[in-house]
């Protein structure tokens, strides 16, 4: 196994880690840095991002859109100075040109994730900056001049360690390994789970509902409390709620325990709901109940509220009861499910938990136990809502780390 001295080894070749390399490399133009990657290629997870547009940035992004136990204190310091516009000078200076939706995300002009890669890799090949790919990491540990990494058929010496390892699961599904690497170096971390993902719900009606969508205002209950509200589309599969509102609500929602609520009418009040569907039954009295929600839903979710209410589609309009009534009326603004606990990666978009916050300098991102080591990124106990939050703390972390070492 032959031996390779650096001045730092970043340990994840993804959003964070690459715009680490590439701003401790402009600060360091006279030493090797290397980034060690365990995919064949650096950047994969990051060409997915934002169905392959790369939504890198949120204008405005701010402490009250990330999660994780300090989160808050941290996302405020950081942002005073690696706030969205810093980071997207930083992608200007690259030569990546970008613009902004009407919601605040930002994407590149050319709305291909591609571009966003391409500029870093330039960068980093400008600067000398070595990529070693395929890199299965078998050991990490402390030595006198810094750290000593065991990969594949070298051993990287290291002054500096920057570990940008991301979350579960890195990209496409594939589950990473970092949580033993973590571990290994006596690094504290909250339980992982899937986040800006499907919530896993119970109801035998759902597959019925696969594939319908419909707007709708949704909340997270706990303990008959209400968490968290979000509104848009909530798309049905046969066993789980999607949708980016419901992705916002998924943090909590995956770990179990909890309910989702849809309401299907958020606009109007529970007294409107009753004059409406009272008109409705009173319009066609003989026909069968399953018709009154044409031209307000899909065919298919009508008949989920009606069987949700227990009543059967089959009934007469006229035979609905004012109770029967008021317990329908109540579904369509309080739908509810039972939320599963969910450990599958392979649908989410970044990973909740990490290592705890406690555990880092907030000023630099270097460990309060190992001197050298830095900890960014999705590796940390902090995730984000969806709309940019994530790539913005990334590549945000990535320059305070670089700036640090």
């Amino acid at each position: 196994m032959r031996k390779q001295r650096v001045f730092a080894a970043v340990i994840g070749g993804g959003a964070s880690g690459m715009m680490c390399a590439v701003r401790a490399a402009e600060r360091y133009r006279d030493r090797k840095l290397v980034i060690l990657e365990k995919a064949d290629r650096v950047g994969k997870k990051l060409l997915v991002t934002g169905n392959g547009r790369c939504n890198l940035s949120h204008v405005g992004a701010g402490a009250a859109s990330y999660h994780g136990e300090g989160s808050g204190e941290l996302i405020h310091l950081l942002f005073r100075k690696y706030h969205d516009q810093a980071v997207l000078s930083a992608f200007r200076a690259l030569g990546l040109l970008t613009h902004t939706d009407s919601e605040g995300r930002v994407y590149p002009l050319s709305n291909q994730a591609a571009s966003v890669l391409d500029v870093l890799r330039r960068r980093l090949a400008q600067l000398g900056v070595e990529e070693i790919c395929s890199a299965e990491l078998q050991n990490i540990q402390k030595t006198a001049e810094g750290y000593e990494i065991a990969a594949a058929d070298r051993c990287i010496c290291a002054e500096k360690v920057i570990i940008a390892t991301g979350g579960k699961a890195d990209y496409a599904g594939r589950e990473s390994g970092s949580r033993e690497l973590l571990r290994s170096l006596g690094l504290s971390m909250s339980r992982l789970s899937p986040s800006l993902s499907p919530v896993t719900v119970k109801s035998e009606l759902l597959r019925s509902l696969k594939g319908i969508r419909a707007s709708a205002q949704v909340s997270l209950i706990e303990r008959q409390r209400i968490i968290k509200t979000e509104r848009g589309e909530v798309q049905f599969t046969e066993n789980a709620l999607s949708g980016i509102c419901v992705f916002n609500l998924s943090r909590r929602g995956n770990l179990g325990g909890c309910e989702l609520s849809l309401n299907l009418l958020p606009d109007f009040s529970q007294d409107q709901i009753i004059a409406e569907i009272d008109t409705r039954l009173r319009r066609d009295p003989n026909a069968p109940v399953s018709e009154i929600f044409t031209g307000m839903f899909h065919k298919n979710l009508g008949l989920a509220l009606i069987k949700a209410s227990g009543l059967k589609p089959s009934t007469p309009c006229h035979h609905i009861s004012d109770k029967e009534i008021k317990v329908l009326c109540r579904r369509l603004s309080d739908w509810r499910f039972d939320c599963e606990e969910n450990r599958d990666f392979k649908k989410s978009q970044v990973t909740a938990g990490g290592v705890r916050l406690n555990e880092i300098d907030f000023h630099t991102f270097e460990s309060k136990r190992h001197r050298g080591l830095y900890i960014i990124g999705e590796a940390l106990d902090v995730d984000g809502d969806c709309g940019g939050y994530n790539l913005q703390f990334a590549f945000a972390s990535g320059l305070c780390a670089g700036d640090s070492l």
